[in-house]
């Protein structure tokens, strides 16, 4: 099953799961414009979304010879919902209005409260709770008896916990980032590895395998993998971003928004001090069509596109030597090769 055909599957699982949380919560409030918050969760996590963490999980836990796959889709609700809960509190975080086309969760409540001059204040402060709330699902089901060995899970949960944990401390160290010198490339390969790869990749495939019952030499090399994947991940996104190869997304979102990735470390690091005063005063600011444009032109004369893209590249090619390591069948092997191809998708 590629991608697409399983997002189908899955997409039906978590809107059932969705609606019944839903009105569950709408019944407990009772209250006609709370309640317009609360139904917007629904629009907001079916608005776009792959759904590669519960993919990723699916395959490695059914090719390491699982075979309970109602109980593996029900428990991969608890990715998506921790996923859009982040997704909520980041939109706050970046001041974003939109994601993937749609308005973000405090931009549209505040559209709500339009006439009361604390809308803003107001608006974020319920999204935060919109976000909790969804914290608060991803634990109800993390505590659930699902249909696996009680020590498998114990397992699992616990890796789930820590998961948890890292992408919530290390969130913490990107928003101090927009407020700091320029980081040191170690620093945003840890941001990278922890916020993005093990909360994307590793610990979602890492829960799979443990509930398949993998090896523990199985075990690290699925970490391993979903390490490589998700730095290979993280690294394309960035480089959309300055291309504007994401359409969901504004071109430059990263810069205006002061996140600092390879690219611009790059350029902090190698180039010149007129160019790194021209990338410094353009970070965290809305730019212009003439700004953009002038800062692709110095990303790519200076180096940093070739480096970001052979960066790319050395994870991508890292994660395909794992891959052949693993025990995972052919057709599991060639469902992951999909994912990491869409990676080494780096010309324009």
């Amino acid at each position: 099953m590629d991608l697409s055909s399983f997002k189908t599957t899955f997409d039906g699982i978590l809107e059932t799961y969705i609606h019944n949380k839903i009105d569950q919560s709408k019944s407990l409030i009772n209250d006609k414009k709370i309640n317009k918050f609360i139904e917007y969760i629904n629009t907001f996590i079916f608005s776009g979304g792959k759904r590669i963490r519960p993919y990723g999980l699916w395959i490695i836990y059914k090719w390491f010879g699982g075979d309970n796959e109602k109980a593996i889709l029900n428990f991969g609700i608890i990715f998506e919902l921790l996923h859009s809960m982040a997704l909520i509190h980041d939109d706050i975080i970046d001041q974003a209005g939109k994601r993937h086309n749609a308005l973000t969760v405090h931009a549209y409540i505040e559209t709500l409260l339009a006439t009361n001059p604390h809308a803003q204040h107001i608006a974020e402060g319920q999204a935060i709770l919109l976000g909790d709330l969804l914290l608060s699902w991803v634990y109800e089901l993390r505590y659930k008896q699902h249909d696996f060995p009680e020590n498998l899970l114990r397992e699992a949960r616990e890796n789930v916990h820590n998961m948890i944990e890292e992408v919530i401390l290390w969130q913490m160290i990107d928003v101090d980032m927009m407020i700091s010198e320029p980081a040191s490339l170690s620093l945003i390969d840890k941001k990278n590895m922890y916020k993005t790869a093990s909360y994307t990749f590793t610990r979602p495939m890492l829960t799979w395998a443990i509930l398949a019952n993998a090896s523990k030499e199985q075990q690290a090399l699925i970490s391993e993998l979903g390490n490589y994947m998700g730095m290979a991940f993280q690294m394309r996104d960035d480089y959309l971003d300055i291309i504007g190869g994401d359409k969901t997304k504004s071109t430059f979102s990263d810069i205006q928004e002061w996140q600092q990735t390879y690219f611009t470390n790059y350029i902090f690091a190698e180039w010149t001090p007129e160019q790194k005063e021209l990338l410094k005063s353009s970070m965290g600011k809305p730019l212009w069509a003439e700004e953009i444009i002038t800062l692709q032109a110095m990303f790519e004369a200076s180096g940093a596109i070739k480096f970001g893209k052979e960066n790319i590249l050395k994870y991508s090619q890292k994660a395909r030597e794992v891959l052949e390591k693993t025990e995972l069948n052919d057709e599991a092997k060639t469902s992951i090769l999909g994912l990491i191809k869409k990676m080494e998708k780096v010309e324009h």
